[in-house]
């Protein structure tokens, strides 16, 4: 009977996380370049039954012991384009993220709202530089900025460098950093340039689909409303055994 309590505690644990995740897409649905997180649930390994009757044995089927939730990972499905007319703002149309020095290591994304430091300098929201192909690009007090379809940056008339875009072997090796950028792991591979189509003006908005995170949430909601009845019901009968016996 215990067993049956820890089983479906388990799947309320579980169903917690799921919560967590999906109400963090909901909340992320307006962030441009959010990537869709999920939450990977395995169960435990099921143990055989049999049934001992005069030493004979008869099986009669399997029995869960509960489950887990190993990990989170991301969705790189393309999100939305929306035009913004902000000449800093650029979006990716295909494959490929942008590089981000961070203190410390590169990190990438796909949130192309960029904008201009105190120093000059192209940086994310976060006040990251955004590299070039050839280190960080300088913009200065510059009056026209244009970023063509290949990611050639020109400032008045001159061209400064290259938005570098990279893609990598393997993305389920890209781990969350937080601020909309990844980090890669051995996983992922080593970055590899990558020639996506850049578009001036425009965002890549998450792939989030807001209709299916509620029916998600809902699922969830009444999964973890069914573990918890199981428990009272568990729980119940626990009460009535230990009162009766103890009678």
């Amino acid at each position: 009977m215990l067993r049956g309590i820890y089983t479906a505690a388990s799947g309320m644990l579980a169903q917690a996380m799921r919560s967590d995740v999906l109400a963090n897409n909901l909340a992320n649905v307006d962030t441009p370049g959010y990537r869709r997180q999920a939450t990977q649930i395995e169960a435990f390994p099921t143990q055989f039954l049999m049934r001992e009757e005069k030493r004979r044995y008869t099986p009669i089927g399997t029995l869960g012991t509960g489950s887990l939730v190993t990990g989170v990972r991301n969705s790189f499905l393309p999100g939305r384009i929306q035009t913004t007319s902000n000449p800093l703002d650029v979006a990716l149309a295909g494959h490929g993220f942008f590089v981000i020095d961070t203190p410390g290591q590169r990190s990438y994304t796909r949130d192309g709202s960029f904008t201009i430091n105190v120093g000059g300098w192209l940086v994310t929201q976060d006040g990251f530089r955004v590299l070039g192909e050839n280190g960080p690009i300088y913009i200065g007090d510059s009056k026209e900025i244009v970023i063509d379809s290949e990611g050639v940056v020109t400032v008045d008339g001159q061209v400064r460098d290259r938005l570098l875009v990279v893609e990598f072997l393997d993305r389920t090796g890209l781990a969350n950093q937080g601020g909309n950028r990844f980090i890669a792991t051995a996983a992922a591979g080593l970055p590899i340039r990558y020639r996506s189509t850049v578009i001036q003006g425009s965002l890549e908005m998450a792939n989030v689909n807001t209709v299916r995170e509620m029916v998600n949430l809902i699922e969830v909601q009444r999964a973890y409303e069914s573990n918890q009845r199981v428990i009272q019901a568990f729980d119940d009968t626990l009460g009535k055994l230990i009162n009766v016996i103890g009678t």
